[in-house]
């Protein structure tokens, strides 16, 4: 739709918003950037590209399949000096952009390695060039994607850094800090799970895709090194009121608790979403809380059965061709049990379905494995929770702990 196209207009537009002091913060007029969000980034569409996998994020090019980017068709990039070039019809002087909202007091955000035109498979990597050309735009930080072949963060890190200019860096899903190293991070924040929506299974499975690096004695997400599940998708929510309201309030909460990184994800030049969200974004104790680092981000503690129905809480959401996530699941002679007998596993030939709880989840790096019983298992590639397979190929493995009312 228009309203999700990036362009410079809407940019200087967010700038100004987190600049506006006419509401009230603690009975006393405040802005965003007096709490804070004095960061303004912008992501995919500011590329020049010569065609699209996204329509809807840029319908005026002809469209190119994915398996035609990774044939080397797509790019975004000068054949003769290997430069970006800009879509001048959305930002005709990016570096004026910039130098508005450092005037502002404001910090400005770019993108690299993009998706809709992504430069990957047989594409020429730009690594010089476009550190060049950011230092020289004068950017704060860069968002780094993983659509194209320049997914390698150290070299990004380093020609971004050797600038002279200090870079705040995101890594979007080109791998997280190794365990056996966590000192050596060359990014300020990385994800950990999948791309969010505005939705509280989505919201949920998020939480539970930072449990890997926050759920260690010595946790892997901390200052200057922080897991990240997404942007904030507080004032993106829909439905009825009042459960609108309380899941976003969980949300940020969330968000909150876990030091994960805030960025507001909502159009913030719309004054009715800015009004709806404002008590909740800029609540100061809360937001007090994610800015306090006392040695450790907070993590899940417990978990807690289903009350009043004899079921577990195993998964994370209901998700295509897999059982339910939190209904009706029971635990049968150490094993946890799908709540549809006739439910067929993939190659089970019609045996019931247990969750098999062994080792680290399908596709998944060994990083992200995560030894506590379900629920407190999460997945940043896997949104349904838990593997599964037909019971008679899971050892009985979760014992109901009387004391607690957890399985172990």
């Amino acid at each position: 739709s228009p309203g999700r196209i990036l362009t410079d207009a809407a940019m200087l537009g967010a700038m100004h918003a987190v600049l506006d002091s006419s509401r009230l913060v603690d009975g006393t007029h405040r802005s965003l950037k007096d709490l804070g969000f004095g960061w303004i980034s912008m992501d995919d569409g500011w590329h020049q590209c010569n065609c699209s996998t996204r329509q809807d994020e840029d319908p005026t090019l002809p469209k190119c399949s994915v398996d035609e980017c990774i044939g080397g068709k797509c790019t975004w990039h000068d054949k003769l000096t290997g430069e970006p070039r800009v879509n001048l019809h959305r930002f005709p002087d990016m570096k004026a952009v910039v130098e508005h909202g450092h005037a502002l007091g404001l910090k400005v955000g770019g993108y690299l390695n993009n998706c809709i035109c992504m430069e990957a498979g047989r594409s020429p990597t730009h690594y010089e060039e476009d550190a060049r050309w950011f230092a020289a735009m004068g950017f704060d930080e860069v968002k780094i994607d993983s659509c194209g072949s320049s997914t390698n963060v150290s070299r990004w890190s380093e020609l971004l850094r050797a600038s002279g200019k200090p870079f705040r860096l995101e890594n979007c899903h080109n791998g997280v800090p190794d365990p056996q190293r966590p000192d050596d991070c060359p990014m300020d924040m990385y994800r950990s799970g999948g791309d969010i929506g505005a939705s509280f299974d989505s919201i949920l499975g998020e939480a539970y895709s930072t449990l890997p690096f926050n759920d260690r004695q010595l946790p892997l997400s901390r200052p200057g090194c922080w897991a990240y599940p997404d942007m904030l998708e507080v004032g993106n929510f829909g439905g009825p009121e009042p459960l609108r309201g309380h899941e976003e309030q969980t949300h940020f909460g969330l968000w909150c608790v876990v030091s994960a990184p805030l960025v507001l994800g909502f159009n913030m030049t719309d004054g009715a979403t800015m009004d709806a969200a404002w008590a909740l974004i800029t609540n100061t104790d809360a937001l007090a809380v994610n800015e306090d680092w006392a040695g450790h981000p907070g993590t899940l503690v417990k978990s807690y059965p289903a009350v009043g129905v004899d079921a577990w809480q195993v998964g994370q959401a209901a998700c295509a061709g897999q059982p339910p996530g939190s209904a009706g699941w029971r635990l049968s002679r150490g094993q946890l049990v799908a709540p549809d007998p006739a439910r067929r596993a993939p190659g089970g030939d019609g045996q019931t379905v247990c969750v098999a709880g062994a080792g680290p989840l399908p596709h998944e790096p060994n990083v992200y494995a995560n030894l506590c019983p379900p629920p407190t298992r999460g997945s940043g590639q896997v949104s349904c929770g838990l593997p599964i397979a037909a019971c008679s190929e899971v050892p009985g493995e979760w014992e109901h702990n009387a004391t607690s009312g957890l399985l172990a």
